[in-house]
This record gives structure tokens, C-alpha cells and sequence, in this order.
């Protein structure tokens, strides 16, 4: 019979809340194998962090158009490029001209948030380790 991995939850029987709180936890059998079964004051999000959350996407979206916001999410996501193309019906390509912009100069999603240079940064960085 195959051994369960460790389970810390399972072991100690408490976790940590959002807040940081320790909270005990409850298991409950579930084909055969303990399993935590968490109260839902663990699991929810208090609402105060949903204004913050609206704020946090706000600054991370800001200064793109609707089609933008909608490919920075995806790309947030972790969702490859080619995989946001086939999700916008477009070609990989026009992804990459509208995080970069194109030859004639115009707009690309870098000029326009910091955030996303800086994600395309990281990934020209880590592209380029890859090939070494």
C-alpha cells in the first residue's frame, strides 16, 4: 500500500487563518484517509480585503484599454502567450504586438504600465536563461 505524503494540516490539526491566526481544524474520513475539513471562517475573505483587491487590480491595470486588461489577466494567470491568443481568437504574434507594440512605433502595453514592463522583463530574462 502506497504511503499518504506528510501532511501538516492533518498532523498538527490547526492552520493559519488570512489574518495569520491560528485556528484549530477539524478531519473527517474521506475514502479512507484523514482529510482537514475547515470551518468557513478560514476559508472566507474578511470583506475589507475586497475593496482592497479592487484597488490592488485597479493599480495593476492601469492605463490599459478593455482588450489590455483582459490579456494582462490572462498573462497574470500565468497563461502562456500562445494560449492567450487562442483564448482572444487572434494569433500569437498580435499578443506580442500588443504587449510590445509594433514596428510603426504605436502603443504596446509596456509604454503604457509598469507593471507589465516589468513582467515582460522578467520573462525576457527568464527566456533567456532557459537558452544557455
Amino acid at each position: 500500500m502506497k504511503k499518504d505524503k506528510f501532511d501538516e494540516t492533518t498532523f498538527y490539526r490547526y492552520a493559519r487563518t488570512l489574518e495569520g491566526k491560528l485556528e484549530p481544524v477539524d478531519v473527517v474520513r474521506h475514502n479512507g484517509r484523514l482529510v482537514p475539513r475547515f470551518a468557513p471562517a478560514i476559508a472566507e475573505s474578511p470583506s475589507k480585503n475586497s475593496s482592497d483587491l479592487k484597488r490592488l487590480v485597479r493599480e495593476v491595470m492601469y492605463g490599459l484599454n478593455r482588450t489590455e486588461r483582459r490579456t494582462w489577466l490572462l498573462l497574470l494567470l500565468g497563461l502562456p502567450i500562445l494560449e492567450v491568443a487562442c483564448k482572444e481568437k487572434v494569433t500569437r504574434t498580435a499578443i506580442y504586438e500588443r504587449i510590445r507594440g509594433n514596428s510603426k512605433g504605436q502603443g504596446g502595453m509596456i509604454r503604457k504600465n509598469d507593471y507589465v514592463e516589468i513582467w515582460w522583463r522578467n520573462q525576457r530574462k527568464k527566456n533567456n536563461r532557459d537558452n544557455d
